[in-house]
């Protein structure tokens, strides 16, 4: 009997570490403000994730006349408040405007080169890192999950942006196609990392892709670039999901085999009101929100959890 039961034990044991195995969780948020609490940080802790991926208005440092100083003061805010776990937890990082220092800024940002060594040096990039010597804070970085070849990009849509078109309170699309987003220097780096071999792109934009209807930045307000980016995405054969950010609004968008993440944000949620679009999956929640990502051998497991941890949306992707 007692060997009996030592066997139950240890088939017990090796079914939670195949399990464990089997999965892998990345956590993902965006809109960060280091001046008021942020409770979901004690809940991305009980998750238990492999590590974190921060997608823009990681600190709120601009002010309108884009000088950097508070900027510094933000990242130092949050090196001092961030918790020690996370400060130990693996990460990868894009920003957006607030973190870029001027609301809504891209090419023409006066600061930005002085910018990005700020963000450099906050979030420790290596000194070899190619972000240490060139324009931009984009990246790749190849993961092996559960035997499959997970590309992470992360995309710099400030750094080389056109201006915006705004009428009234709304942007509207470019119809000017010399506009861009990404610029031609970041676009031919990005065209030369996803021929890498992969099985899995995560693809991390600050702003939306997919989404188009609502009056804010996206990628459809420059058409041109997203129709150039979206055509690229269909000629891999790889799983594709962006995540994104920005938006102080979480949900789940897909477009044919493309599908989007949005999560925001972690305490900046703003009074509900109803928005829907085209690509739209379920709901969108503006209440404070983060982000998980479970990497199955089969699929992944997409989480929307409140700050608290209750699931609001969840989606599951199968994988090829």
């Amino acid at each position: 009997m007692q060997k009996l039961h030592m066997r139950f034990i240890l088939l017990t044991l090796l079914a939670s570490f195949s399990y464990s195995e089997n999965s892998y969780k990345l956590g993902l948020g965006s809109c960060i403000d280091y001046d008021y609490p942020i409770p979901a940080w004690d809940s991305i802790e009980q998750e238990s994730i492999n590590f974190f991926f921060f997608l823009g208005d990681n600190i709120y440092g601009d002010v309108p006349s884009g000088k950097l100083d508070s900027v510094k003061s933000s990242y130092k805010d949050m090196n001092e408040k961030m918790p020690e776990w996370l400060q130990k937890t693996e990460k990868l990082v894009i920003w957006d405007d607030h973190d870029y220092g001027l609301n809504d800024a891209g090419a023409n940002y006066l600061y930005k080169a002085e910018s990005q060594n700020i963000y450099n040096n906050a979030w420790k990039i290596n000194q070899n890192d190619p972000r240490r010597s060139r324009e931009g804070i984009y990246f790749s970085e190849l993961k092996i999950i559960n035997q499959k070849k997970v590309l992470f990009i992360g995309l710099d849509t400030r750094y080389f942006r056109s201006n915006l078109m705004k009428i009234g309170n709304s942007y509207k699309p470019h119809k000017n196609n010399n506009t861009t987003i990404l610029g031609s220097t970041q676009w031919d780096w990005l065209k030369s990392q996803v021929t890498q071999e992969h099985d899995i792109l995560i693809l991390a934009s600050s702003i939306q892709v997919l989404a188009t209807e609502h009056r804010f930045e996206k990628w459809a307000n420059f058409p041109h670039e997203r129709e150039s980016l979206l055509n690229l995405l269909n000629t891999l054969d790889s799983n594709i999901l962006i995540i994104s950010g920005d938006r102080h609004r979480a949900g789940f968008y897909r477009k044919d085999n493309i599908y989007e993440f949005t999560s925001s944000s972690i305490n900046k949620g703003i009074f509900p009101y109803y928005e829907t679009d085209a690509l739209l999956i379920g709901d969108t929640y503006t209440q404070n929100n983060y982000g998980i990502i479970e990497f199955y051998e089969d699929s992944l497991q997409l989480f929307i959890k409140s700050e608290n941890m209750t699931v609001l949306e969840s989606l599951e992707i199968p994988l090829k």
